[in-house]
């Protein structure tokens, strides 16, 4: 991955706006983590960057050249959820899998 920038990224799901113009700039090789409230809007906008929810408004792209036109395999990103056991019915390599 080489760097994800969000400008004005927006989710909305028909009158319900799940995020608001969210701004994120990661550099190449930074670690980053989004944390907050419950309803936040954090996993949208994780699900967003990964490609695994449409963006409604706004720009997300990658120093390497992703878009929001781009589908999730050809991104190269992954996402970590806080509770290791989201799946406990699955194995760990469906569950890994799954994104």
């Amino acid at each position: 991955m080489a760097g994800v920038l969000l400008k004005d990224v927006v989710k909305r799901f028909k009158n319900t706006t799940a995020v608001d113009r969210l701004n994120i700039a990661i550099q190449d090789k930074e670690f980053a983590v989004l944390v907050g409230p419950s309803g936040c809007g954090r996993n949208h906008g994780l699900r967003m960057i990964a490609g695994l929810e449409a963006v409604s408004s706004g720009r997300s792209t990658s120093a390497s050249g992703w878009s929001t036109k781009w589908g999730p395999k050809d991104r190269d990103i992954a996402m970590v959820f806080q509770n290791y056991a989201l799946y406990p019915h699955m194995s760990v390599r469906k569950t890994w899998a799954l994104g």
